[in-house]
């Protein structure tokens, strides 16, 4: 059988193609972020162009420099489709994720047991979603940046209740204690400074209360996802803490219709 290799479908457009280029534009995100004494367990990322929301999604891969990087890692992607509508989750079933930075392996092997162990949920192994799906895309080259060795689980969500993602969660992160989930979102869309800031607080209290409740005035694309982790880290007894957040007003200066972007941790009390 061949080897499927998912190459990059917004290099060029949401990052540099160019592979010295985006190291340099990934180091100096990471340089000018803060490193929290938290262990992520999970984070949540922004997934816009780096040039708006690089240096929020760069607080939440600072975080990884808390894990050991001798140890191997797998990465539990988790994003909304974009692009394509369907209804059910989509596992990424390829053998190599491809960015300018070089290839990254997926763990097919997990994706086999848990779809095995889990008929009753609404999967597809089917790669359409994923092939020009940004909102993980953008995720992989900052992991690259921060760990030496991880492979990763791509997983795509379409119409789904929130409660089958945090089944992926659990059946996964609880296989294995090296499994680190990253939720990708963006928050509100378009509005006016102030009015998004006054939106996405919602989303920010939801995560630092771990109540679900108050997502339901928060407008995050990937709402789902979080929506998932929330539930899940409380049922775990963790913690969640907004570690950034601001709006394309401040990097693009134009605050008439901005999008909102937020790096959230989710983590064990020491």
């Amino acid at each position: 059988m061949a080897i499927q290799v998912r190459e990059p479908a917004v290099s060029d457009m949401f990052y540099p193609a160019d592979p010295v280029e985006l190291r340099s534009m990934l180091k100096r995100f990471l340089d000018q972020a803060i490193l929290y004494p938290y262990r992520p367990e999970a984070v949540a990322s922004p997934h816009a162009g780096y040039i708006y929301s690089g240096p929020v999604a760069a607080t939440s891969y600072k975080q990884f420099l808390n894990l050991d990087i001798k140890r191997h890692y797998d990465i539990l992607l988790i994003g909304p489709s974009h692009y394509v509508p369907f209804e059910g989750i989509s596992f990424g079933y390829y053998d190599y994720w491809l960015t300018p930075l070089g290839e990254v392996k997926v763990n097919k092997a997990e994706i086999e047991r848990f779809v095995l162990n889990n008929k009753d949920l609404p999967i597809t192994l089917n790669t359409v979603p994923h092939m020009k799906e940004h909102s993980l895309e953008v995720q992989v080259p900052f992991l690259q940046m921060v760990l030496e060795d991880f492979s990763i689980i791509p997983v795509v969500y379409g119409q789904i209740h929130y409660s089958a993602v945090e089944r992926v969660i659990s059946g996964i992160k609880d296989n294995n204690e090296d499994v680190i989930v990253v939720i990708s979102t963006d928050l509100s869309h378009y509005y006016p400074d102030n009015i998004a800031r006054e939106i996405d607080i919602n989303c920010n209290m939801a995560v630092e209360n771990l109540e679900l409740s108050l997502l339901d005035k928060c407008e995050a694309c990937g709402k789902t996802g979080l929506a998932a982790m929330i539930d899940f880290a409380r049922k775990k007894g963790w913690k969640g803490k907004v570690l950034d957040y601001r709006t394309s007003g401040d990097t693009s200066g134009d605050r008439s219709a901005v999008v909102g972007y937020a790096s959230y941790i989710f983590y064990r009390e020491k």
